[in-house]
């Protein structure tokens, strides 16, 4: 079994990799030390090391492996870390050499991402990981559909959710981006537009609202 790319992050990655100090840069800065930093803060420094590790970082992994099995000590079953840890098993299926490894580290990785959205369905960072980690697999995994249903839930509720801080705003842009590309695959241009443009209001300047941009120029 060949993984191509395992996942289909790359619209959010230099935002979020550049926007958020490590948690060790996070601790020093505040005087604290990475075990009383608060819980927003560790995942957001976890959330920067993941983030760093699909930019090209390799180093970023074992922090990020680290960082959030860490978080999943502290607080089991959490949806969002969960989620995280599955798409670091896809990645690391979609980079070994060793074939025999990538069907149990990809299987491992897909239990973990649909456990955290089965736990907390209306987890949108949550859904959000599962949907983008598993846009770009191949066929055999028969994930598009799932993919697409994802973004499909967290479009209509993704301006809201930035606003309110539940959606870090790179990664709502990044879900209707997402979702325009969905109903443009599907020959819905006029649908396609309204999510790009949604993209676009909710966070021009990530990565996900210039590709929506791109898009709605190309129109």
């Amino acid at each position: 079994m060949v993984l191509r790319r395992p996942i289909g992050l790359t619209l959010v990655l230099a935002v979020c990799a550049a926007s958020s100090p490590s948690l060790r840069a996070m601790a020093d800065a505040s005087g604290d030390t990475p075990y009383t930093l608060s819980y927003e803060q560790k995942l957001s420094a976890a959330r920067a090391e993941f983030f760093a590790d699909l930019n090209g970082d390799h180093g970023a992994d074992e922090a990020a492996h680290r960082d959030f099995s860490a978080l999943s000590a502290e607080r089991p079953g959490d949806p969002v870390i969960l989620a995280y840890l599955g798409s670091l098993d896809l990645l690391e299926a979609g980079r070994t050499w060793a074939i025999w490894n990538k069907r149990a580290l990809s299987q491992r990785g897909l239990t973990k991402l649909d456990t955290a959205v089965k736990t907390a369905p209306g987890n949108l960072e949550a859904r959000f990981i599962r949907g983008a980690s598993t846009w770009h697999l191949p066929s055999l995994f028969h994930r598009r559909e799932q993919a697409e249903s994802d973004f499909a839930y967290i479009a209509p509720q993704a301006e809201e959710a930035a606003r309110n801080g539940t959606l870090p705003p790179q990664l709502a842009a990044a879900a209707l981006d997402y979702y325009g590309q969905v109903l443009e695959d599907h020959s819905d241009s006029e649908g396609a537009k309204h999510w790009f443009a949604a993209a676009v209001r909710v966070d021009k300047l990530s990565p996900g609202g210039k590709d929506a941009l791109k898009h709605l120029q190309s129109e």
